[in-house]
C-alpha cells in the first residue's frame, strides 16, 4: 500500500496588523533572552545591565533626547536608502556621500563664517546637498548609461572619499600645530541651533519635515509613481513611457543630496570640526534602517530610534556594568537580526498543495 505524502510550498502574503505587532514583540523577547544569555556568561549582572540598557535609551528626558540624537543622522541614510531601494537601485555609498556633505560644510563653516548665521544655515544645507547628491550622480550615470553596477561603484566610491579626506585632514584642512587629522574648530555662528538644553540640534527637525517630504513623494506624485514601477518591474514601466535611465539617475541623485545632507548637519550640529570618525557607519546603518522600516519613510523614524537606543543603552551597559565592548556590538546586532527575521518571516506562510502518493 502506497504511503500519501503532502506538499507544502512557502507562499508570499500580506500579513495582518496583529501578526505584525506579535513578530516584533516575539523577536525583541528573543533577542533579549540571547542577550541575557550572553551577559551571564560574561560575568555581568544580567539584571542590572538589562535595567541600565532601558534607562541609558528612555529611563529620563536627557536619555531620550540623546537617543534622538544618535537617531538623527541614520534617519536620514534610512530615508536615502529607501528612496534608492523602491526604484532597486543598490547605493552602497551612503558613507561617501556622508562624508561629501560634511566636507562641504566644512568648507562653508571656514571659509565662510563671517557671514550673518541664517545665511550660512542655508549655504551649510544647500552645499551638503549639492555634495552628496554629486557623489550619488557619478554612480547613477555610469549605472544608467554605461551598464556598470552601481554596487560596485559606490562601494569604491566611499574608499575615494575616504583617501580624499586623509589627505585633506593630514595637509590642507589641517588645523596649524595640530598632529591629528582635523580641521580647526569652526566658528560658534555655523553651528546649528540647539534645543531644551541638550545636544539635540535642527537637523533632528529636518529630518522629521523630510520624512513627510519622501512620504508625499514616493506615494502621492506621478515622480514617486515612476520611481515605485521602475522598482516593481522595470520592463512594464518602459512599456509605459518611463525613462529608466533618468529615474535611475534622478534616485541616486536624491539619494546622495539626503546622505550628504546627513553629513552636513551632524558636522554643523555635534562635531563643529571635520574629522575621520565622524560617522560611525552611518551610512551603511542606513541600509538596515530602511530595511526594518521596509522601505517607508515613516517606518524609517521608529526604526532609526530604536537602533539609537541600543546605542545609548549598550553605553550604559558598558559603564555601569562592566559588559564588555565586543558583547554590546552583538547584542545590537542579535537585536537586528531577530528583528528582521521577524519581518521577512511575516510576509511567508507555509500552504500545503496537494497530498501526492
Amino acid at each position: 500500500m502506497s504511503k500519501v505524502f503532502s506538499e507544502y510550498r512557502l507562499e508570499k502574503h500580506e500579513p495582518k496588523n496583529w501578526s505584525k505587532i506579535a513578530a516584533v514583540f516575539i523577536a525583541l523577547i528573543s533577542a533579549l533572552s540571547v542577550s541575557a544569555l550572553l551577559i551571564y556568561s560574561s560575568g555581568a549582572n544580567v539584571a542590572g545591565a538589562l535595567t541600565a540598557l532601558y534607562r541609558g535609551s528612555f529611563g529620563s528626558k536627557n536619555a531620550f533626547l540623546e537617543t534622538l540624537v544618535q537617531a538623527t543622522p541614520i534617519i536620514f541614510t534610512g530615508l536615502a536608502m529607501t528612496i534608492v531601494f523602491r526604484g532597486r537601485v543598490w547605493n552602497i555609498g551612503a558613507e561617501g556621500q556622508f562624508f561629501a556633505g560634511a566636507l562641504a560644510t566644512a568648507w562653508i563653516s571656514m571659509n565662510l563664517a563671517h557671514l550673518p548665521p541664517i545665511l550660512i544655515i542655508v549655504l551649510i544645507l544647500l552645499a551638503s546637498m549639492a555634495a552628496g547628491g554629486l557623489w550619488g550622480f557619478i554612480p547613477g550615470y555610469l549605472k544608467a548609461k554605461l551598464g556598470i553596477s552601481e554596487i560596485i561603484v559606490t562601494i569604491m566610491m566611499n574608499y575615494i572619499m575616504q583617501y580624499i579626506l586623509s589627505y585633506l585632514l593630514g595637509g590642507p584642512l589641517q588645523a596649524d600645530g595640530d598632529f591629528f587629522l582635523q580641521t580647526p574648530r569652526f566658528e560658534s555662528s555655523t553651528y546649528l541651533p540647539r534645543f531644551f538644553n541638550s545636544r539635540i540640534h535642527l537637523g533632528f527637525l529636518i529630518a522629521l519635515l523630510l520624512v513627510g517630504i519622501i512620504n508625499i513623494l514616493l506615494w502621492k506624485t506621478s515622480l514617486g509613481y515612476e520611481i515605485r514601477a521602475v522598482g516593481d518591474n522595470p520592463t512594464a514601466a518602459r512599456y509605459k513611457g518611463i525613462n529608466i535611465q533618468k529615474t535611475i539617475i534622478l534616485v541616486m541623485v536624491m539619494s546622495g543630496a539626503i546622505a550628504g545632507l546627513a553629513g552636513g548637519t551632524e558636522l554643523a550640529g555635534l562635531h563643529h570640526r571635520l574629522r575621520m570618525d565622524i560617522s560611525t557607519g552611518y551610512g551603511y546603518t542606513g541600509i538596515m534602517i530602511a530595511l526594518l522600516g521596509r522601505l517607508n519613510p515613516i517606518g524609517v523614524v521608529p526604526a532609526a530610534i530604536f537602533y539609537g537606543a541600543l546605542v545609548n543603552g549598550s553605553t550604559a551597559m558598558q559603564i555601569n556594568y562592566n559588559v564588555p565592548v565586543a558583547l554590546i556590538y552583538s547584542i545590537q546586532g542579535i537585536m537586528i537580526v531577530f528583528l528582521l527575521m521577524a519581518d521577512a518571516l511575516t510576509k511567508y506562510r507555509i500552504r500545503r498543495i496537494r497530498d501526492v502518493q
